[in-house]
This record gives structure tokens, sequence and C-alpha cells, in this order.
């Protein structure tokens, strides 16, 4: 697992959420492939370099959205000169401790959602009790429901402190910027503002997002140490939107969003893998998909069970990085 060392308040005593939504370019793209250069990613980073944060920086926020969001720009990045999209854990990397297996972290704190009761006709909460076992689902189904090999996936256990950095940049609060005790940390569920600070109005389609961090050089500069061509991955963090009303059972009416399939797909982005298939709108407005995938930009319905063409990516990462 991957630790970095607390940023100081001093650092992020700025007003960030504020120049985060200036400059998010958004183009219609319905393949979910190409990449848009996000400003608010490269003020981040700006901010990071700032605050005297060293060898590490955002590389690319990847959001699943809704059908709202089929025309949006489903894939951030930060640096506009390379266009770094392609970087992966870097197998017993001793940045990250030399583990050869990945661990992950459930924030309790955030763990909790809103849906609907069974009647339909009152907003509940679903508490980290419930939540927490989808996410826990989702990791396993990449480690176990694929053929090929795979990194062991541990979970680290929640000790009460502040495990992510995001939210607390975006939100301007030292208080919330905390430390990564895993590589891939389940951030929780977070209010409507967070995902508006990423795109115009983004909290009306924008489902989950996950933020890779890189490892940089003394120059700043990506790294790839065992030359794969692939910049280094030093932890990644998984945000999902409380805007949303989720369900952890199979959804009883079309408006409610499956925790399982949207946390897997995430979850497949936390473990290196992009967003492909096509999704278009036919003529009657229908959402279509060649092929449907997990890992298909666009959320329609449940799907959670990783297809023929998930677990081909997958194997394509992890079968040379044991």
């Amino acid at each position: 697992m991957f630790k970095v060392g607390r940023l100081s308040a001093s650092a992020v005593a700025v007003t960030l959420a504020g120049s985060m939504i200036v400059g998010v370019r958004v183009a219609a793209d319905q393949t979910g492939d190409t990449p848009v250069y996000s400003e608010a990613l490269a003020n981040l980073n700006l901010t990071l370099a700032q605050s005297g944060a060293k060898h590490f920086q955002i590389s690319t926020a990847e959001i699943s959205v809704s059908k709202a969001g089929v025309d949006k720009a489903t894939t951030l990045i930060a640096n506009n000169r390379t266009h770094q999209l392609n970087s992966q854990f870097v197998a017993r990397d001793p940045r990250r401790g030399g583990f050869a297996d990945l661990s992950y972290l459930v924030d309790q704190s955030d763990g909790t959602a809103l849906g609907f009761n069974a009647a339909g006709d009152a907003v509940i909460q679903l508490p980290n009790a419930v939540t927490e076992p989808a996410i826990d689902r989702s990791i396993r189904r990449w480690g176990n429901a694929t053929q090929c090999p795979s990194p062991a996936l541990t979970k680290v256990a929640d000790d009460g402190t502040d495990p992510d950095l995001i939210d607390g940049l975006v939100f301007n609060d030292p208080t919330r910027i905390g430390t990564p005790r895993a590589d891939i940390t389940q951030a929780g569920w977070l209010t409507a503002p967070f995902f508006d600070a990423l795109t115009p109005q983004g909290s009306r389609f924008i489902l989950g997002v996950t933020f890779t961090f890189i490892f940089t050089d003394d120059a700043g500069n990506p790294t790839d140490i065992d030359g794969d061509g692939a910049a280094d991955v030093a932890f990644r963090e998984i945000y999902y939107n409380r805007a949303f009303p989720w369900t952890a059972s199979t959804p009883a009416r079309p408006f409610e969003i499956d925790i399982d399939s949207v946390s897997t797909h995430e979850s497949g982005h936390a473990l290196g893998l992009g967003h492909f298939g096509k999704v278009f709108l036919d003529n009657n407005g229908a959402l279509k998909f060649a092929p449907r995938a997990v890992m298909n930009a666009v959320y329609a319905s449940t799907f959670f069970e990783p297809a023929g063409t998930d677990n081909a990516s997958y194997c394509a990462v992890w079968a040379s990085r044991r």
C-alpha cells in the first residue's frame, strides 16, 4: 500500500473550489473514449505542488454518468501537453511498500447514501452497513470472476483517520485532507457541490468518479520504473454522488441507481481499466451499447457482472504484472 505524508493546513488555505469550476472543456463524445483536458484538474495539481507535496500528482478523473450525461466528457485529464491516459500500478513497487497485493479501504465516515423506502414515497438513508458490503462485492468481482492472473485484493480496516485527499481540496477544508492508507480508497458518497466543481452542473449526471494519482520524478515528470510505457500509479480515490437515489438491491424503479453496478465500474477504473464500448441514443431516445459491458461509460440499468470484453481488458492489464 502507499502512504503519503499529511499535507499541512497552510498548504490548502486557498480558494480552490471556484478555480476548479472555471475552464473545464466538455465535448460531445458518445463513445466515452476521448479524453478532455480539464483546467480543474490542472489547477488542483498546481495547488498540490504549491503545498509542498512531492512526487505525485493527479493524472485523470474517469467519470461514470447517467443517461443525462451521454453527451458529456467522461475522461478528464490534467495535462494538456502529454494527454497521459495510460497509467498502471507497478507490481511490488517499492514506493508503495513493495507488496505483491493491492490494498483497498472503504471510508466509513462518508459511507451513507440516500435512497427510497420500499413504498417509494420517502427518502431514507442507506448506512455504511448497507453500502460497504456492496463495495466489497464489487472489488471481489474483479479478483474472482476473471479467468486470468490477478493481484490479491486486500482490505485495510478503516481506523477512523481520514484516508483521502480530493474532497478536502475541493471544499477548501484542511480538516478533510487526509493521508492515503491504501492503494485504492473508496471514499464514499459526497454532496452535489463536489461534483459541480468537476464540471458545470456535474451533480446532475455524474454518478461516480475515480481519480488517479501518479508518481513523478524531481522534475515533475511521470515515472515509468518498469518500462511498460505507462505512468506509475501511486494511489486512486473513488467518490459517489449522494444526490442520486441509490439501492443495494434490485432497483424497483427506473430512476434508482444500483450500487453494485456503479461501484463495480469504478473499481474497474481503480484496477486499471478505462471506458470502452460505443454508447449512443437511437431514434427513439433509447440508450444502445456496442458492446454491453461493465466498463461502458454510461449507466442505463443494473449490470455488474464483468462481460467478455471486461474480462479480456482486465487480463490484458494484469497477466504480465504479477
